[in-house]
């Protein structure tokens, strides 16, 4: 539900020092962040950032501060827009985030007139990732959004790790380059513009023997289907599932139906996560709330 918070509540302003567009639907921005080290890499290949966007007319966002342990605006009116983003590199204070460009949303407007100079709010770190240290082999699976994650992965792992992955993307030519040691099997289609063969192309995969890991970034639902297929048929327990739904096809009906059983289902997922003994434990039981909930 909420993933490994693994970096520290610090607020600081990202200054951009570049950018550029890498395909049809990635734009790369670089940032320095302001103040070196007051905002640390977690190490983990799949963590995001929350990015805080100025209001029209603004240099820069208002600063926010901790109160009683929380991190947030204070002061009346000085809430901002905030959106979660991977983190494609990090070296020292600069850090490096492809945002994907998918229409009018806030986050994607700002990248296509980003310029030198602007500044964002940035705080972190959360992640998912964390295969057991006794792990043989992956399977790594993700959508546009979750291809930043998945490149970074695949550049940080061993080479001598047997791992097949699988990406999906709207366009041939966001097919994108990395210096990782495994290959991708790219698909071009899903996110929203026509239908996914993410989940069959993963379901179809042959499992090899010994202690597998299995990784999914992308729109929810396959995300669920995968959780299905591996827990069932295969048996695989939750510290070898990391499975994230970074969006969800049809979102506001979904939110119009998941706001009138919130409060409840919220107090399900409390009582069931205090007898999780993992995060990605928790993680399983609020999707499967969720699916009971038709949701």
């Amino acid at each position: 539900m909420s993933g490994l918070s693994t970096g520290e509540n610090v607020y600081v302003l990202a200054r951009v020092v570049g950018s550029i567009r890498l395909s049809p639907s990635f734009i790369r921005v670089e940032f320095c962040v302001e103040g070196p080290g007051a905002l640390s890499s977690s190490g983990l290949p799949d963590e995001v950032v929350h990015l805080y966007f100025p209001a029209d007319g603004e240099e820069s966002p208002p600063l926010m501060t901790m109160k009683d342990g929380v991190l947030a605006h204070h002061e009346p009116g000085s809430e901002r827009e905030s959106r979660n983003y991977t983190v494609r590199r990090w070296n020292g204070d600069r850090i490096t985030i492809d945002f994907v460009d998918h229409g009018d949303g806030l986050a994607a407007s700002w990248a296509r007139n980003a310029t030198p100079g602007q500044t964002l709010g940035m705080w972190g770190t959360r992640a998912w990732y964390s295969p057991p240290t006794d792990t043989d082999w992956m399977l790594l699976v993700a959508d546009l959004p979750g291809v930043p994650a998945l490149l970074r992965i695949l550049e940080e792992l061993p080479p001598e790790m047997p791992v097949h992955a699988i990406a999906e993307v709207p366009h041939a030519d966001d097919v994108l380059a990395h210096s990782g040691a495994a290959s991708i099997d790219w698909r071009i289609g899903g996110n929203g513009h026509r239908a996914s063969q993410l989940a069959d192309a993963a379901l179809a995969c042959e499992i090899p023997a010994g202690n597998g890991y299995i990784w999914f970034a992308g729109e929810a639902s396959i995300g669920r289907a995968l959780r299905k297929h591996f827990r069932n048929e295969h048996g695989m327990p939750a510290n070898r599932l990391a499975l994230i739904g970074y969006w969800r096809d049809d979102k506001d009906g979904w939110v119009r139906r998941y706001m009138p059983q919130s409060e409840a289902l919220i107090a399900d997922y409390q009582r069931v996560a205090a007898n999780a003994h993992t995060e990605a434990e928790a993680e399983i039981y609020w999707d499967e709330i969720l699916e009971r909930a038709g949701l």
